[in-house]
């Protein structure tokens, strides 16, 4: 009898653990739903805010030459001028300092890196994370220059009839035929037969590009498309050609690669949108019945200001990289400038900005008693570079 009511208690004991278990596992369970219901409000709520005002956090003064540009950099800025360039990461610390001399200085980034180049000269320098990398001397003068995330810099120069797109390694050799991996990197073409290329865009990992041309053939205007693949697949293409089209009587302005392999081809009344992970494929063509006002894009989006007709107020429209339209929403805001940043769209003129989600709703509206050079976001919440003519200012974002 002793062993029967001592089974029988152990068995008990062990229901009761188990009972114990399921009880503890449903709470925790219970918990673990509670929070991430609580964390998912609160991340709800603080990206859809509508801030009112802003605190200034820090500021420094605007040194240097006149003229100075900027640029995004890895949550921070890139300060360029005549004399130098300067990286001032996300919390305001200086990141490097490169000093150089520029008659009309261009810049552009791609993840740790920049390219500062001399317009209508033939000086370039290349920066990373840890400063000054190298400098190039051109054969001819630029125009344009853009870098990609791995240091290759993309130049288009002209020299008379001729214009060249070359390709750099960040070391400043070029990439070429010589080279062990064997690129082809130098794009040659004569106004008289080809064209003048009007626009190009370097795809981040620096091995694809795509060119806009612009030509007169029997007295019509010819716009002209290119892509090149400098990577093992185009090898296999003559002069790394993979791929182009035609348009005529149509401006072809600017083509931008979105990310690395997603590129847009802006006309002057729509767009073609190309998969490009190495030969083009048409994903999307759109014409819009109203003119393009504005163009802004980054590796998630694509968007468009289209002007009003017929006392309409103009209207920004948004699309995914797949070519589906996720937003579309009239605007009375006058903007100088209008970009893409994250998930907000940012816009502002000489004093006033506006800031819009990507889903359309007002986050931020404000003018300012100081001249706007330029907002940047830091943290893509409540943070902001503000940039007027004498201080670049950190400031925070207030209900």
């Amino acid at each position: 009898m002793a062993k029967e009511i001592e089974g029988q208690t152990l068995r008990e004991y062990g229901n009761r653990r188990k009972r114990y278990r399921r009880i503890r596992n449903t709470i925790i369970g219970m918990l673990l739903v509670a929070i991430i219901v609580v964390v998912g409000i609160y991340l709800y709520l603080l990206y859809n805010k509508d801030y009112q005002s802003y605190e200034v956090i820090s500021s420094q003064a605007v040194t240097g030459a006149s003229g100075n540009g900027y640029l995004i950099y890895n949550g921070g800025i890139v300060k360029y001028s005549r004399d130098g360039a300067v990286a001032i990461g996300k919390d305001g610390d200086l990141l490097w300092n490169g000093s150089y001399e520029m008659m009309d200085p261009i810049a552009d980034s791609c993840d740790d890196y920049v390219v500062v180049a001399d317009r209508g000269n033939k000086l370039i320098h290349i920066f990373n994370e840890k400063g000054f990398v190298s400098s190039i001397i051109t054969l001819y003068d630029i125009i344009k220059v853009e870098v990609g995330n791995k240091g290759v810099v993309a130049v288009l120069m002209e020299n008379g009839d001729n214009s060249y797109l070359k390709l750099y390694y960040e070391d400043g050799t070029v990439v070429s035929d010589s080279n062990e991996d064997g690129l082809l990197s130098e794009i040659v073409k004569n106004v008289e037969d080809a064209g003048y290329p009007i626009d190009f865009s370097l795809s981040n990992d620096g091995k694809k590009l795509v060119v806009s041309f612009l030509s007169f053939t029997s007295g019509k205007l010819v716009s002209s498309v290119g892509f090149y693949n400098f990577g093992e697949v185009g090898q296999n293409f003559l002069d790394r050609f993979v791929g182009g089209f035609e348009e005529k009587e149509i401006i072809i302005p600017k083509v931008a690669f979105l990310g690395n392999d997603t590129v847009c081809i802006y006309k002057e009344n729509g767009y073609l949108l190309f998969s490009m992970l190495e030969k083009p494929e048409l994903i999307q063509e759109e014409t819009f019945d109203n003119k393009i006002q504005s163009i802004f894009f980054n590796e998630k989006y694509n968007g468009f200001v289209l002007e009003g007709s017929d006392n309409k107020a103009s209207q920004i429209i948004l699309y995914d990289l797949k070519g589906k339209r996720i937003l579309e929403r009239s605007i009375d805001f006058a903007y100088d400038t209008i970009y893409l940043s994250g998930e907000e769209i940012i816009m502002y003129n000489n004093q006033s900005c506006l800031i819009l989600k990507v889903n359309g709703k007002e986050k931020f509206q404000y003018t300012f008693d100081t001249d706007i050079v330029a907002i940047y976001p830091i943290n893509h919440l409540d943070k902001y570079y503000f940039i007027n003519p004498t201080e670049i200012s950190e400031i925070m974002l207030v209900e």
